[in-house]
């Protein structure tokens, strides 16, 4: 029996899927927004990412590393042991048999179940892991992708500005909130398209972002170094050359979450993957 009208989701109505639609057309300008650090980096204008590329692969990263998280966790709830290389359960643990306890993992309470620990990542929301990912660069599809430098101050000469790009370089707080002020301008010009409740939704999670006070946030954040780290070692693999020593250096410092920590550890590893 072919469906019938009542059967039908019923359509929205046309003025917030315009607004979504002019949304989507204009973030999609991060599929042609470079990664300026890359083309300082003598990176052929064709060979370089553009945000988009960095968004989605930091986005995947940051989910599946929290998932990884949680099921590290859910498997230390019932006793299995972390393998150490991959972090996943590999079996039970020998606490029982000695007469101790499993060590309680990150995130749980008291009454807990495997499962519960494991639907919180370890102390993470995934779900919003995910959400605070997908959004974090949105604004760049106004403002552009500044580096953290003056791009004026790359000294001239080969060997002077591979020195300079060779270092780890933090935002000067004048840059830093300048470049603040715009992203934030640039979201709220963007969420003037959606429906109110959605861009209620989306606000939030880029004011939890830019206050960095959450576990998902700082989380998302050491994600979002530990994708440029791992794109250096993909640059680094067609030229040795180049100029890339600030990444590994940065995340050596700021990556601090285990799962994170271990992933930086096994993409630094050299690798024959295609």
């Amino acid at each position: 029996m072919p469906p019938t009208t009542a059967d039908r989701p019923a359509a929205p109505p046309p003025g917030p899927i315009v607004g979504l639609a002019r949304f989507l057309r204009r973030v999609g300008r991060l599929k042609t927004t470079p990664r300026t650090g890359w083309l300082d980096r003598g990176v052929p204008t064709a060979a370089v990412e553009s945000v988009a590329d960095h968004s989605f692969r930091t986005a995947l990263l940051a989910w599946l590393a929290a998932k990884v998280a949680a099921d590290t966790a859910a498997g230390a709830a019932t006793g299995a042991s972390p393998h150490p290389a991959d972090g996943f359960a590999s079996g039970p643990s020998l606490g029982p048999a000695l007469g101790t306890s499993p060590r309680r993992p990150l995130g749980a309470a008291d009454g807990d179940t495997p499962s519960a620990v494991g639907r919180r990542g370890a102390g993470l929301d995934t779900d919003r892991v995910l959400k605070l990912a997908l959004i974090h660069d949105l604004a760049e599809s106004l403002t552009g992708d500044p580096p953290p430098y003056d791009p004026a101050t790359i000294p001239p000469g080969a060997d002077a500005r591979r020195r300079f790009l060779d270092g780890r370089h933090v935002r000067a707080p004048d840059r830093a909130a300048a470049k603040r002020a715009a992203e934030d301008a640039a979201m709220a010009d963007l969420l003037a398209d959606l429906p109110p409740s959605l861009a209620a939704d989306l606000a939030a999670l880029w004011a939890e972002l830019a206050a960095g006070d959450s576990a998902e946030s700082r989380f998302v954040k050491q994600a979002d170094k530990l994708e440029t780290f791992l794109q250096s070692r993909d640059y680094l693999a067609t030229d040795p050359a180049r100029p890339m020593a600030s990444f590994a250096a940065e995340v050596a410092e700021v990556v601090t979450h285990p799962t994170l920590a271990a992933l930086r550890d096994a993409m630094a590893a050299p690798t024959d993957a295609g």
